[in-house]
Formats: structure tokens, sequence, C-alpha cells
């Protein structure tokens, strides 16, 4: 690269560099293995872009949340600034998180707060791990960027919206570690070190390969049909687990018919309070409906009621030893029909997992991730259908 300076700057590029300067797709996307250099090749080409464009352009460098926006690419973007001299050409506002240069403002963006990409324009949008965006989160960046996306991710979801992206609208790169040509063996060594330790672990992050269906899969036989077609019952339940800052309120209705459960995603959202829960479980048109909501939280409980105006009645979840486990197992009793339409409710289900040890072997303790619709619904089933006896077997 070169400054507007009279000096010249090195810097070494990897593959990734050269496939964005080629592409001319609206969607650019390099997913593939860990450390394979395709962030630090991102963060170069928007860095050569701030130099070579020749009207002044609104760029964001977008991640879920704050901390690890700072912590990962946002660093990396402006250690490249640095190095390159860009940085001191420019102005960086550091309460705003904003570099302007010659013009163009390159923004730093976390979607803690789900109205941060709502009504904000841009020319070109990076979605740094753009897995762990939701579809709508995506919709609301895809809307208001006028010229290209670029996504970097590993490949760690079964499914993903990410997968279905049209296939005439992008460019689709995949790189390993070995692609990365300024990686140290020592790190080479140690991602080779799972190949036998961890088959899951070494396909997505080592060979950069998607994850496929898994032994450790808590659940592997849910049916997913259209909303449209499930059974009109005289009950409706509803499960709710709160969240608010870095977690999403996940709401989800819930139908029995014999031994089927029928379940359907309703909420999840970041940021919401519990008066925001109240008025979209209202807005939504629920009357006169048993809802059930995380006992851990009590307080958040005694103000739905109190906020309540449809006659809705609030239930603390039953809990008690091994709860969790006792909620799985009850689970797996029933036939689930999942609806179609419910993308988040999908992509928990096939990352919803048991932990596992360093050497291999499979423990009953779900891995605390992918859980939130998933809380909302063994909340909601255990409490209201599972009063019996506490022994269970997974």
């Amino acid at each position: 690269m070169e400054t507007s300076r009279t000096e010249k700057v090195e810097q070494f590029l990897n593959r990734q560099f050269y496939d964005l300067l080629r592409s001319n797709r609206r969607y650019r996307i390099h997913s593939g293995g860990s450390r394979s250099g395709k962030s630090w090749a991102c963060c170069q080409y928007l860095a050569y872009i701030l130099q070579t464009t020749k009207e002044p352009l609104l760029i964001d460098i977008i991640r879920k949340t704050l901390p690890s926006l700072r912590g990962s690419i946002m660093r990396d973007m402006i250690q490249i600034l640095q190095e390159t001299n860009i940085y001191w050409e420019g102005e960086h506002n550091k309460a705003e998180n904003t570099f302007t240069y010659k013009g163009s403002i390159l923004s730093f963006i976390s979607l803690d707060m789900s109205q941060k990409i709502r009504g904000r324009k841009r020319h070109i949008a990076l979605l740094e791990e753009a897995n762990e965006l939701t579809e709508d989160d995506f919709r609301q960046v895809d809307i208001r960027t006028e010229n290209f996306l670029i996504f970097t991710f590993n490949p760690s979801d079964v499914k993903s919206w990410l997968y279905e992206l049209p296939e005439d609208q992008k460019d689709e790169w995949v790189t390993t570690y070995r692609d990365n040509h300024f990686l140290s063996d020592s790190i080479k060594r140690q991602i080779e070190s799972f190949k036998d330790k961890d088959e899951d672990f070494y396909r997505v992050f080592g060979e950069g390969q998607r994850a496929v269906f898994t032994k450790r899969q808590i659940y592997n036989n849910w049916k997913f049909i259209d909303y449209k077609d499930f059974p009109d019952t005289d009950e409706v339940y509803l499960g709710i687990d709160f969240g608010y800052t870095n977690h999403p309120a996940a709401i989800c209705e819930v139908r029995r018919v014999k031994d089927n459960l029928y379940v359907h995603e309703l909420c999840y959202r970041s940021g919401m309070t519990n008066a925001d829960i109240s008025n979209f479980i209202k807005e939504k048109g629920y009357k006169e409906t048993f809802a059930v909501y995380d006992s851990a939280e009590p307080k958040s409980g005694d103000e739905l009621r109190m906020l309540e105006e449809n006659g809705n009645i609030y239930k603390a979840s039953r809990k008690g030893g091994g709860s969790v486990n006792a909620g799985i197992s009850f689970l797996k009793e029933f036939n689930i029909h999942l609806s179609k339409e419910s993308k988040n409710f999908e992509k928990e289900y096939y990352n919803y997992l048991w932990d596992e040890l360093k050497d291999g072997t499979i423990v009953n303790k779900p891995i605390k991730d992918n859980d939130h619709l998933q809380d909302s619904l063994r909340y909601c089933a255990y409490t209201i259908w599972g009063n019996r006896s506490s022994f269970f077997v997974i």
C-alpha cells in the first residue's frame, strides 16, 4: 500500500485481500477455519479502499456486541491504519468509535441494541463473525447498504441464513490456517493437534468446513412444519426467557395435542425491558393466556403481572435439583413440531449441545449457549405438564 505521503509502507497480504479486490458481487463471503487471516485481510482491504476512493464513503464494521468488537476487529483495523500511516492523517473519535479520513467515515458498530442499525445508511458493511447475527440483523444491515457487504465467520452452525444467500449475488471463499503465510509454526501445530482430539472442532476451525449433525446434539428428531398447519387447540401457552443487553428476550408459543408439542418462535430480541415484553405480548393479541417465565427472575415476573391488561396469567417456572436435565428428558418424550418460520429457534436446535470433556467423553450437561428459546420452551412445558416424579433418564 502507498499513503498520501512520499514514503511507502510495506504491508504483507494474504490471498483473501486479492479475492476481495477482484470481486464485483454484492455479498463477499470469507468463511473457513481459525487463524486463516481472513479478518486481517478484510481490514487491509478497507484501508486500501479508504486510500483509493475518489468519492467519500460511509463504511461500517459491525459485530454483535461491543466488548467482542473492541477486542477483535476494531483493534486490528486501528493497528493497520497506524502501520500504514493512514491513522495519523485522519481523525479518530474514540467516544463515537469513528475514524474520518479525507471525507470518508469508518464506523465501528455493535448490535447490542437492535435499533442501532435501523435507519443507518452506509456504502460498505463488514460483518465480523457474521453467524453471531440473526437473520433480522442481517436484513436491517442489507437494506441500508448501498454498494456491498463483506462477511467473515467460522462455519460452526449446522444451519444458518448465511448458507442461503443467493448464489448469483455472492462470491464465497473458504480458507484455513494453511492459507495464512504469516502464521507461526507453533500456532499451526496447536490447531493440528485437534485433529485427533475433537473431530467436530477440527472440521470447522481446522479445515474450515461446515459443522455437521453431531452425536453431541441434544435433540435430533424434531419436525418442521408451516405455522399455518398448526392444529387449533383450546389452550395456547407461552414460555418466556428474559434477556436484556447481551442476551435476547426469547418468547415461544406452545400447543399440545396428546404426545405432540407444536412450538412457534414469537420473539428473539435484545434490549427489551419488561414493559416491552408486556406490550409485545399484548400487541400479538394474546388474551387470558398462561405464560411461564424464568423463576430465577422473580422481580421481572412481578412487573409483568403489574403491567398486565389482557388477563394473561404469569407463573414462575417450576425448578428443582437437576431441573435443566429433567426438562430436557421430559421434552424428549414428545414429538416436537417447530414452525418453519422459527429461524432463531431452528439455529438453537442444531447448535444446542452436550458438553464434552478433554478426552472426548460426552457428559449430560448442556453447554450454556444457543439456549434462550430452548429455555423458554423447557420452562413452559415442564411447568405445565411435568408435575410428576422427579426421576428421569437421559
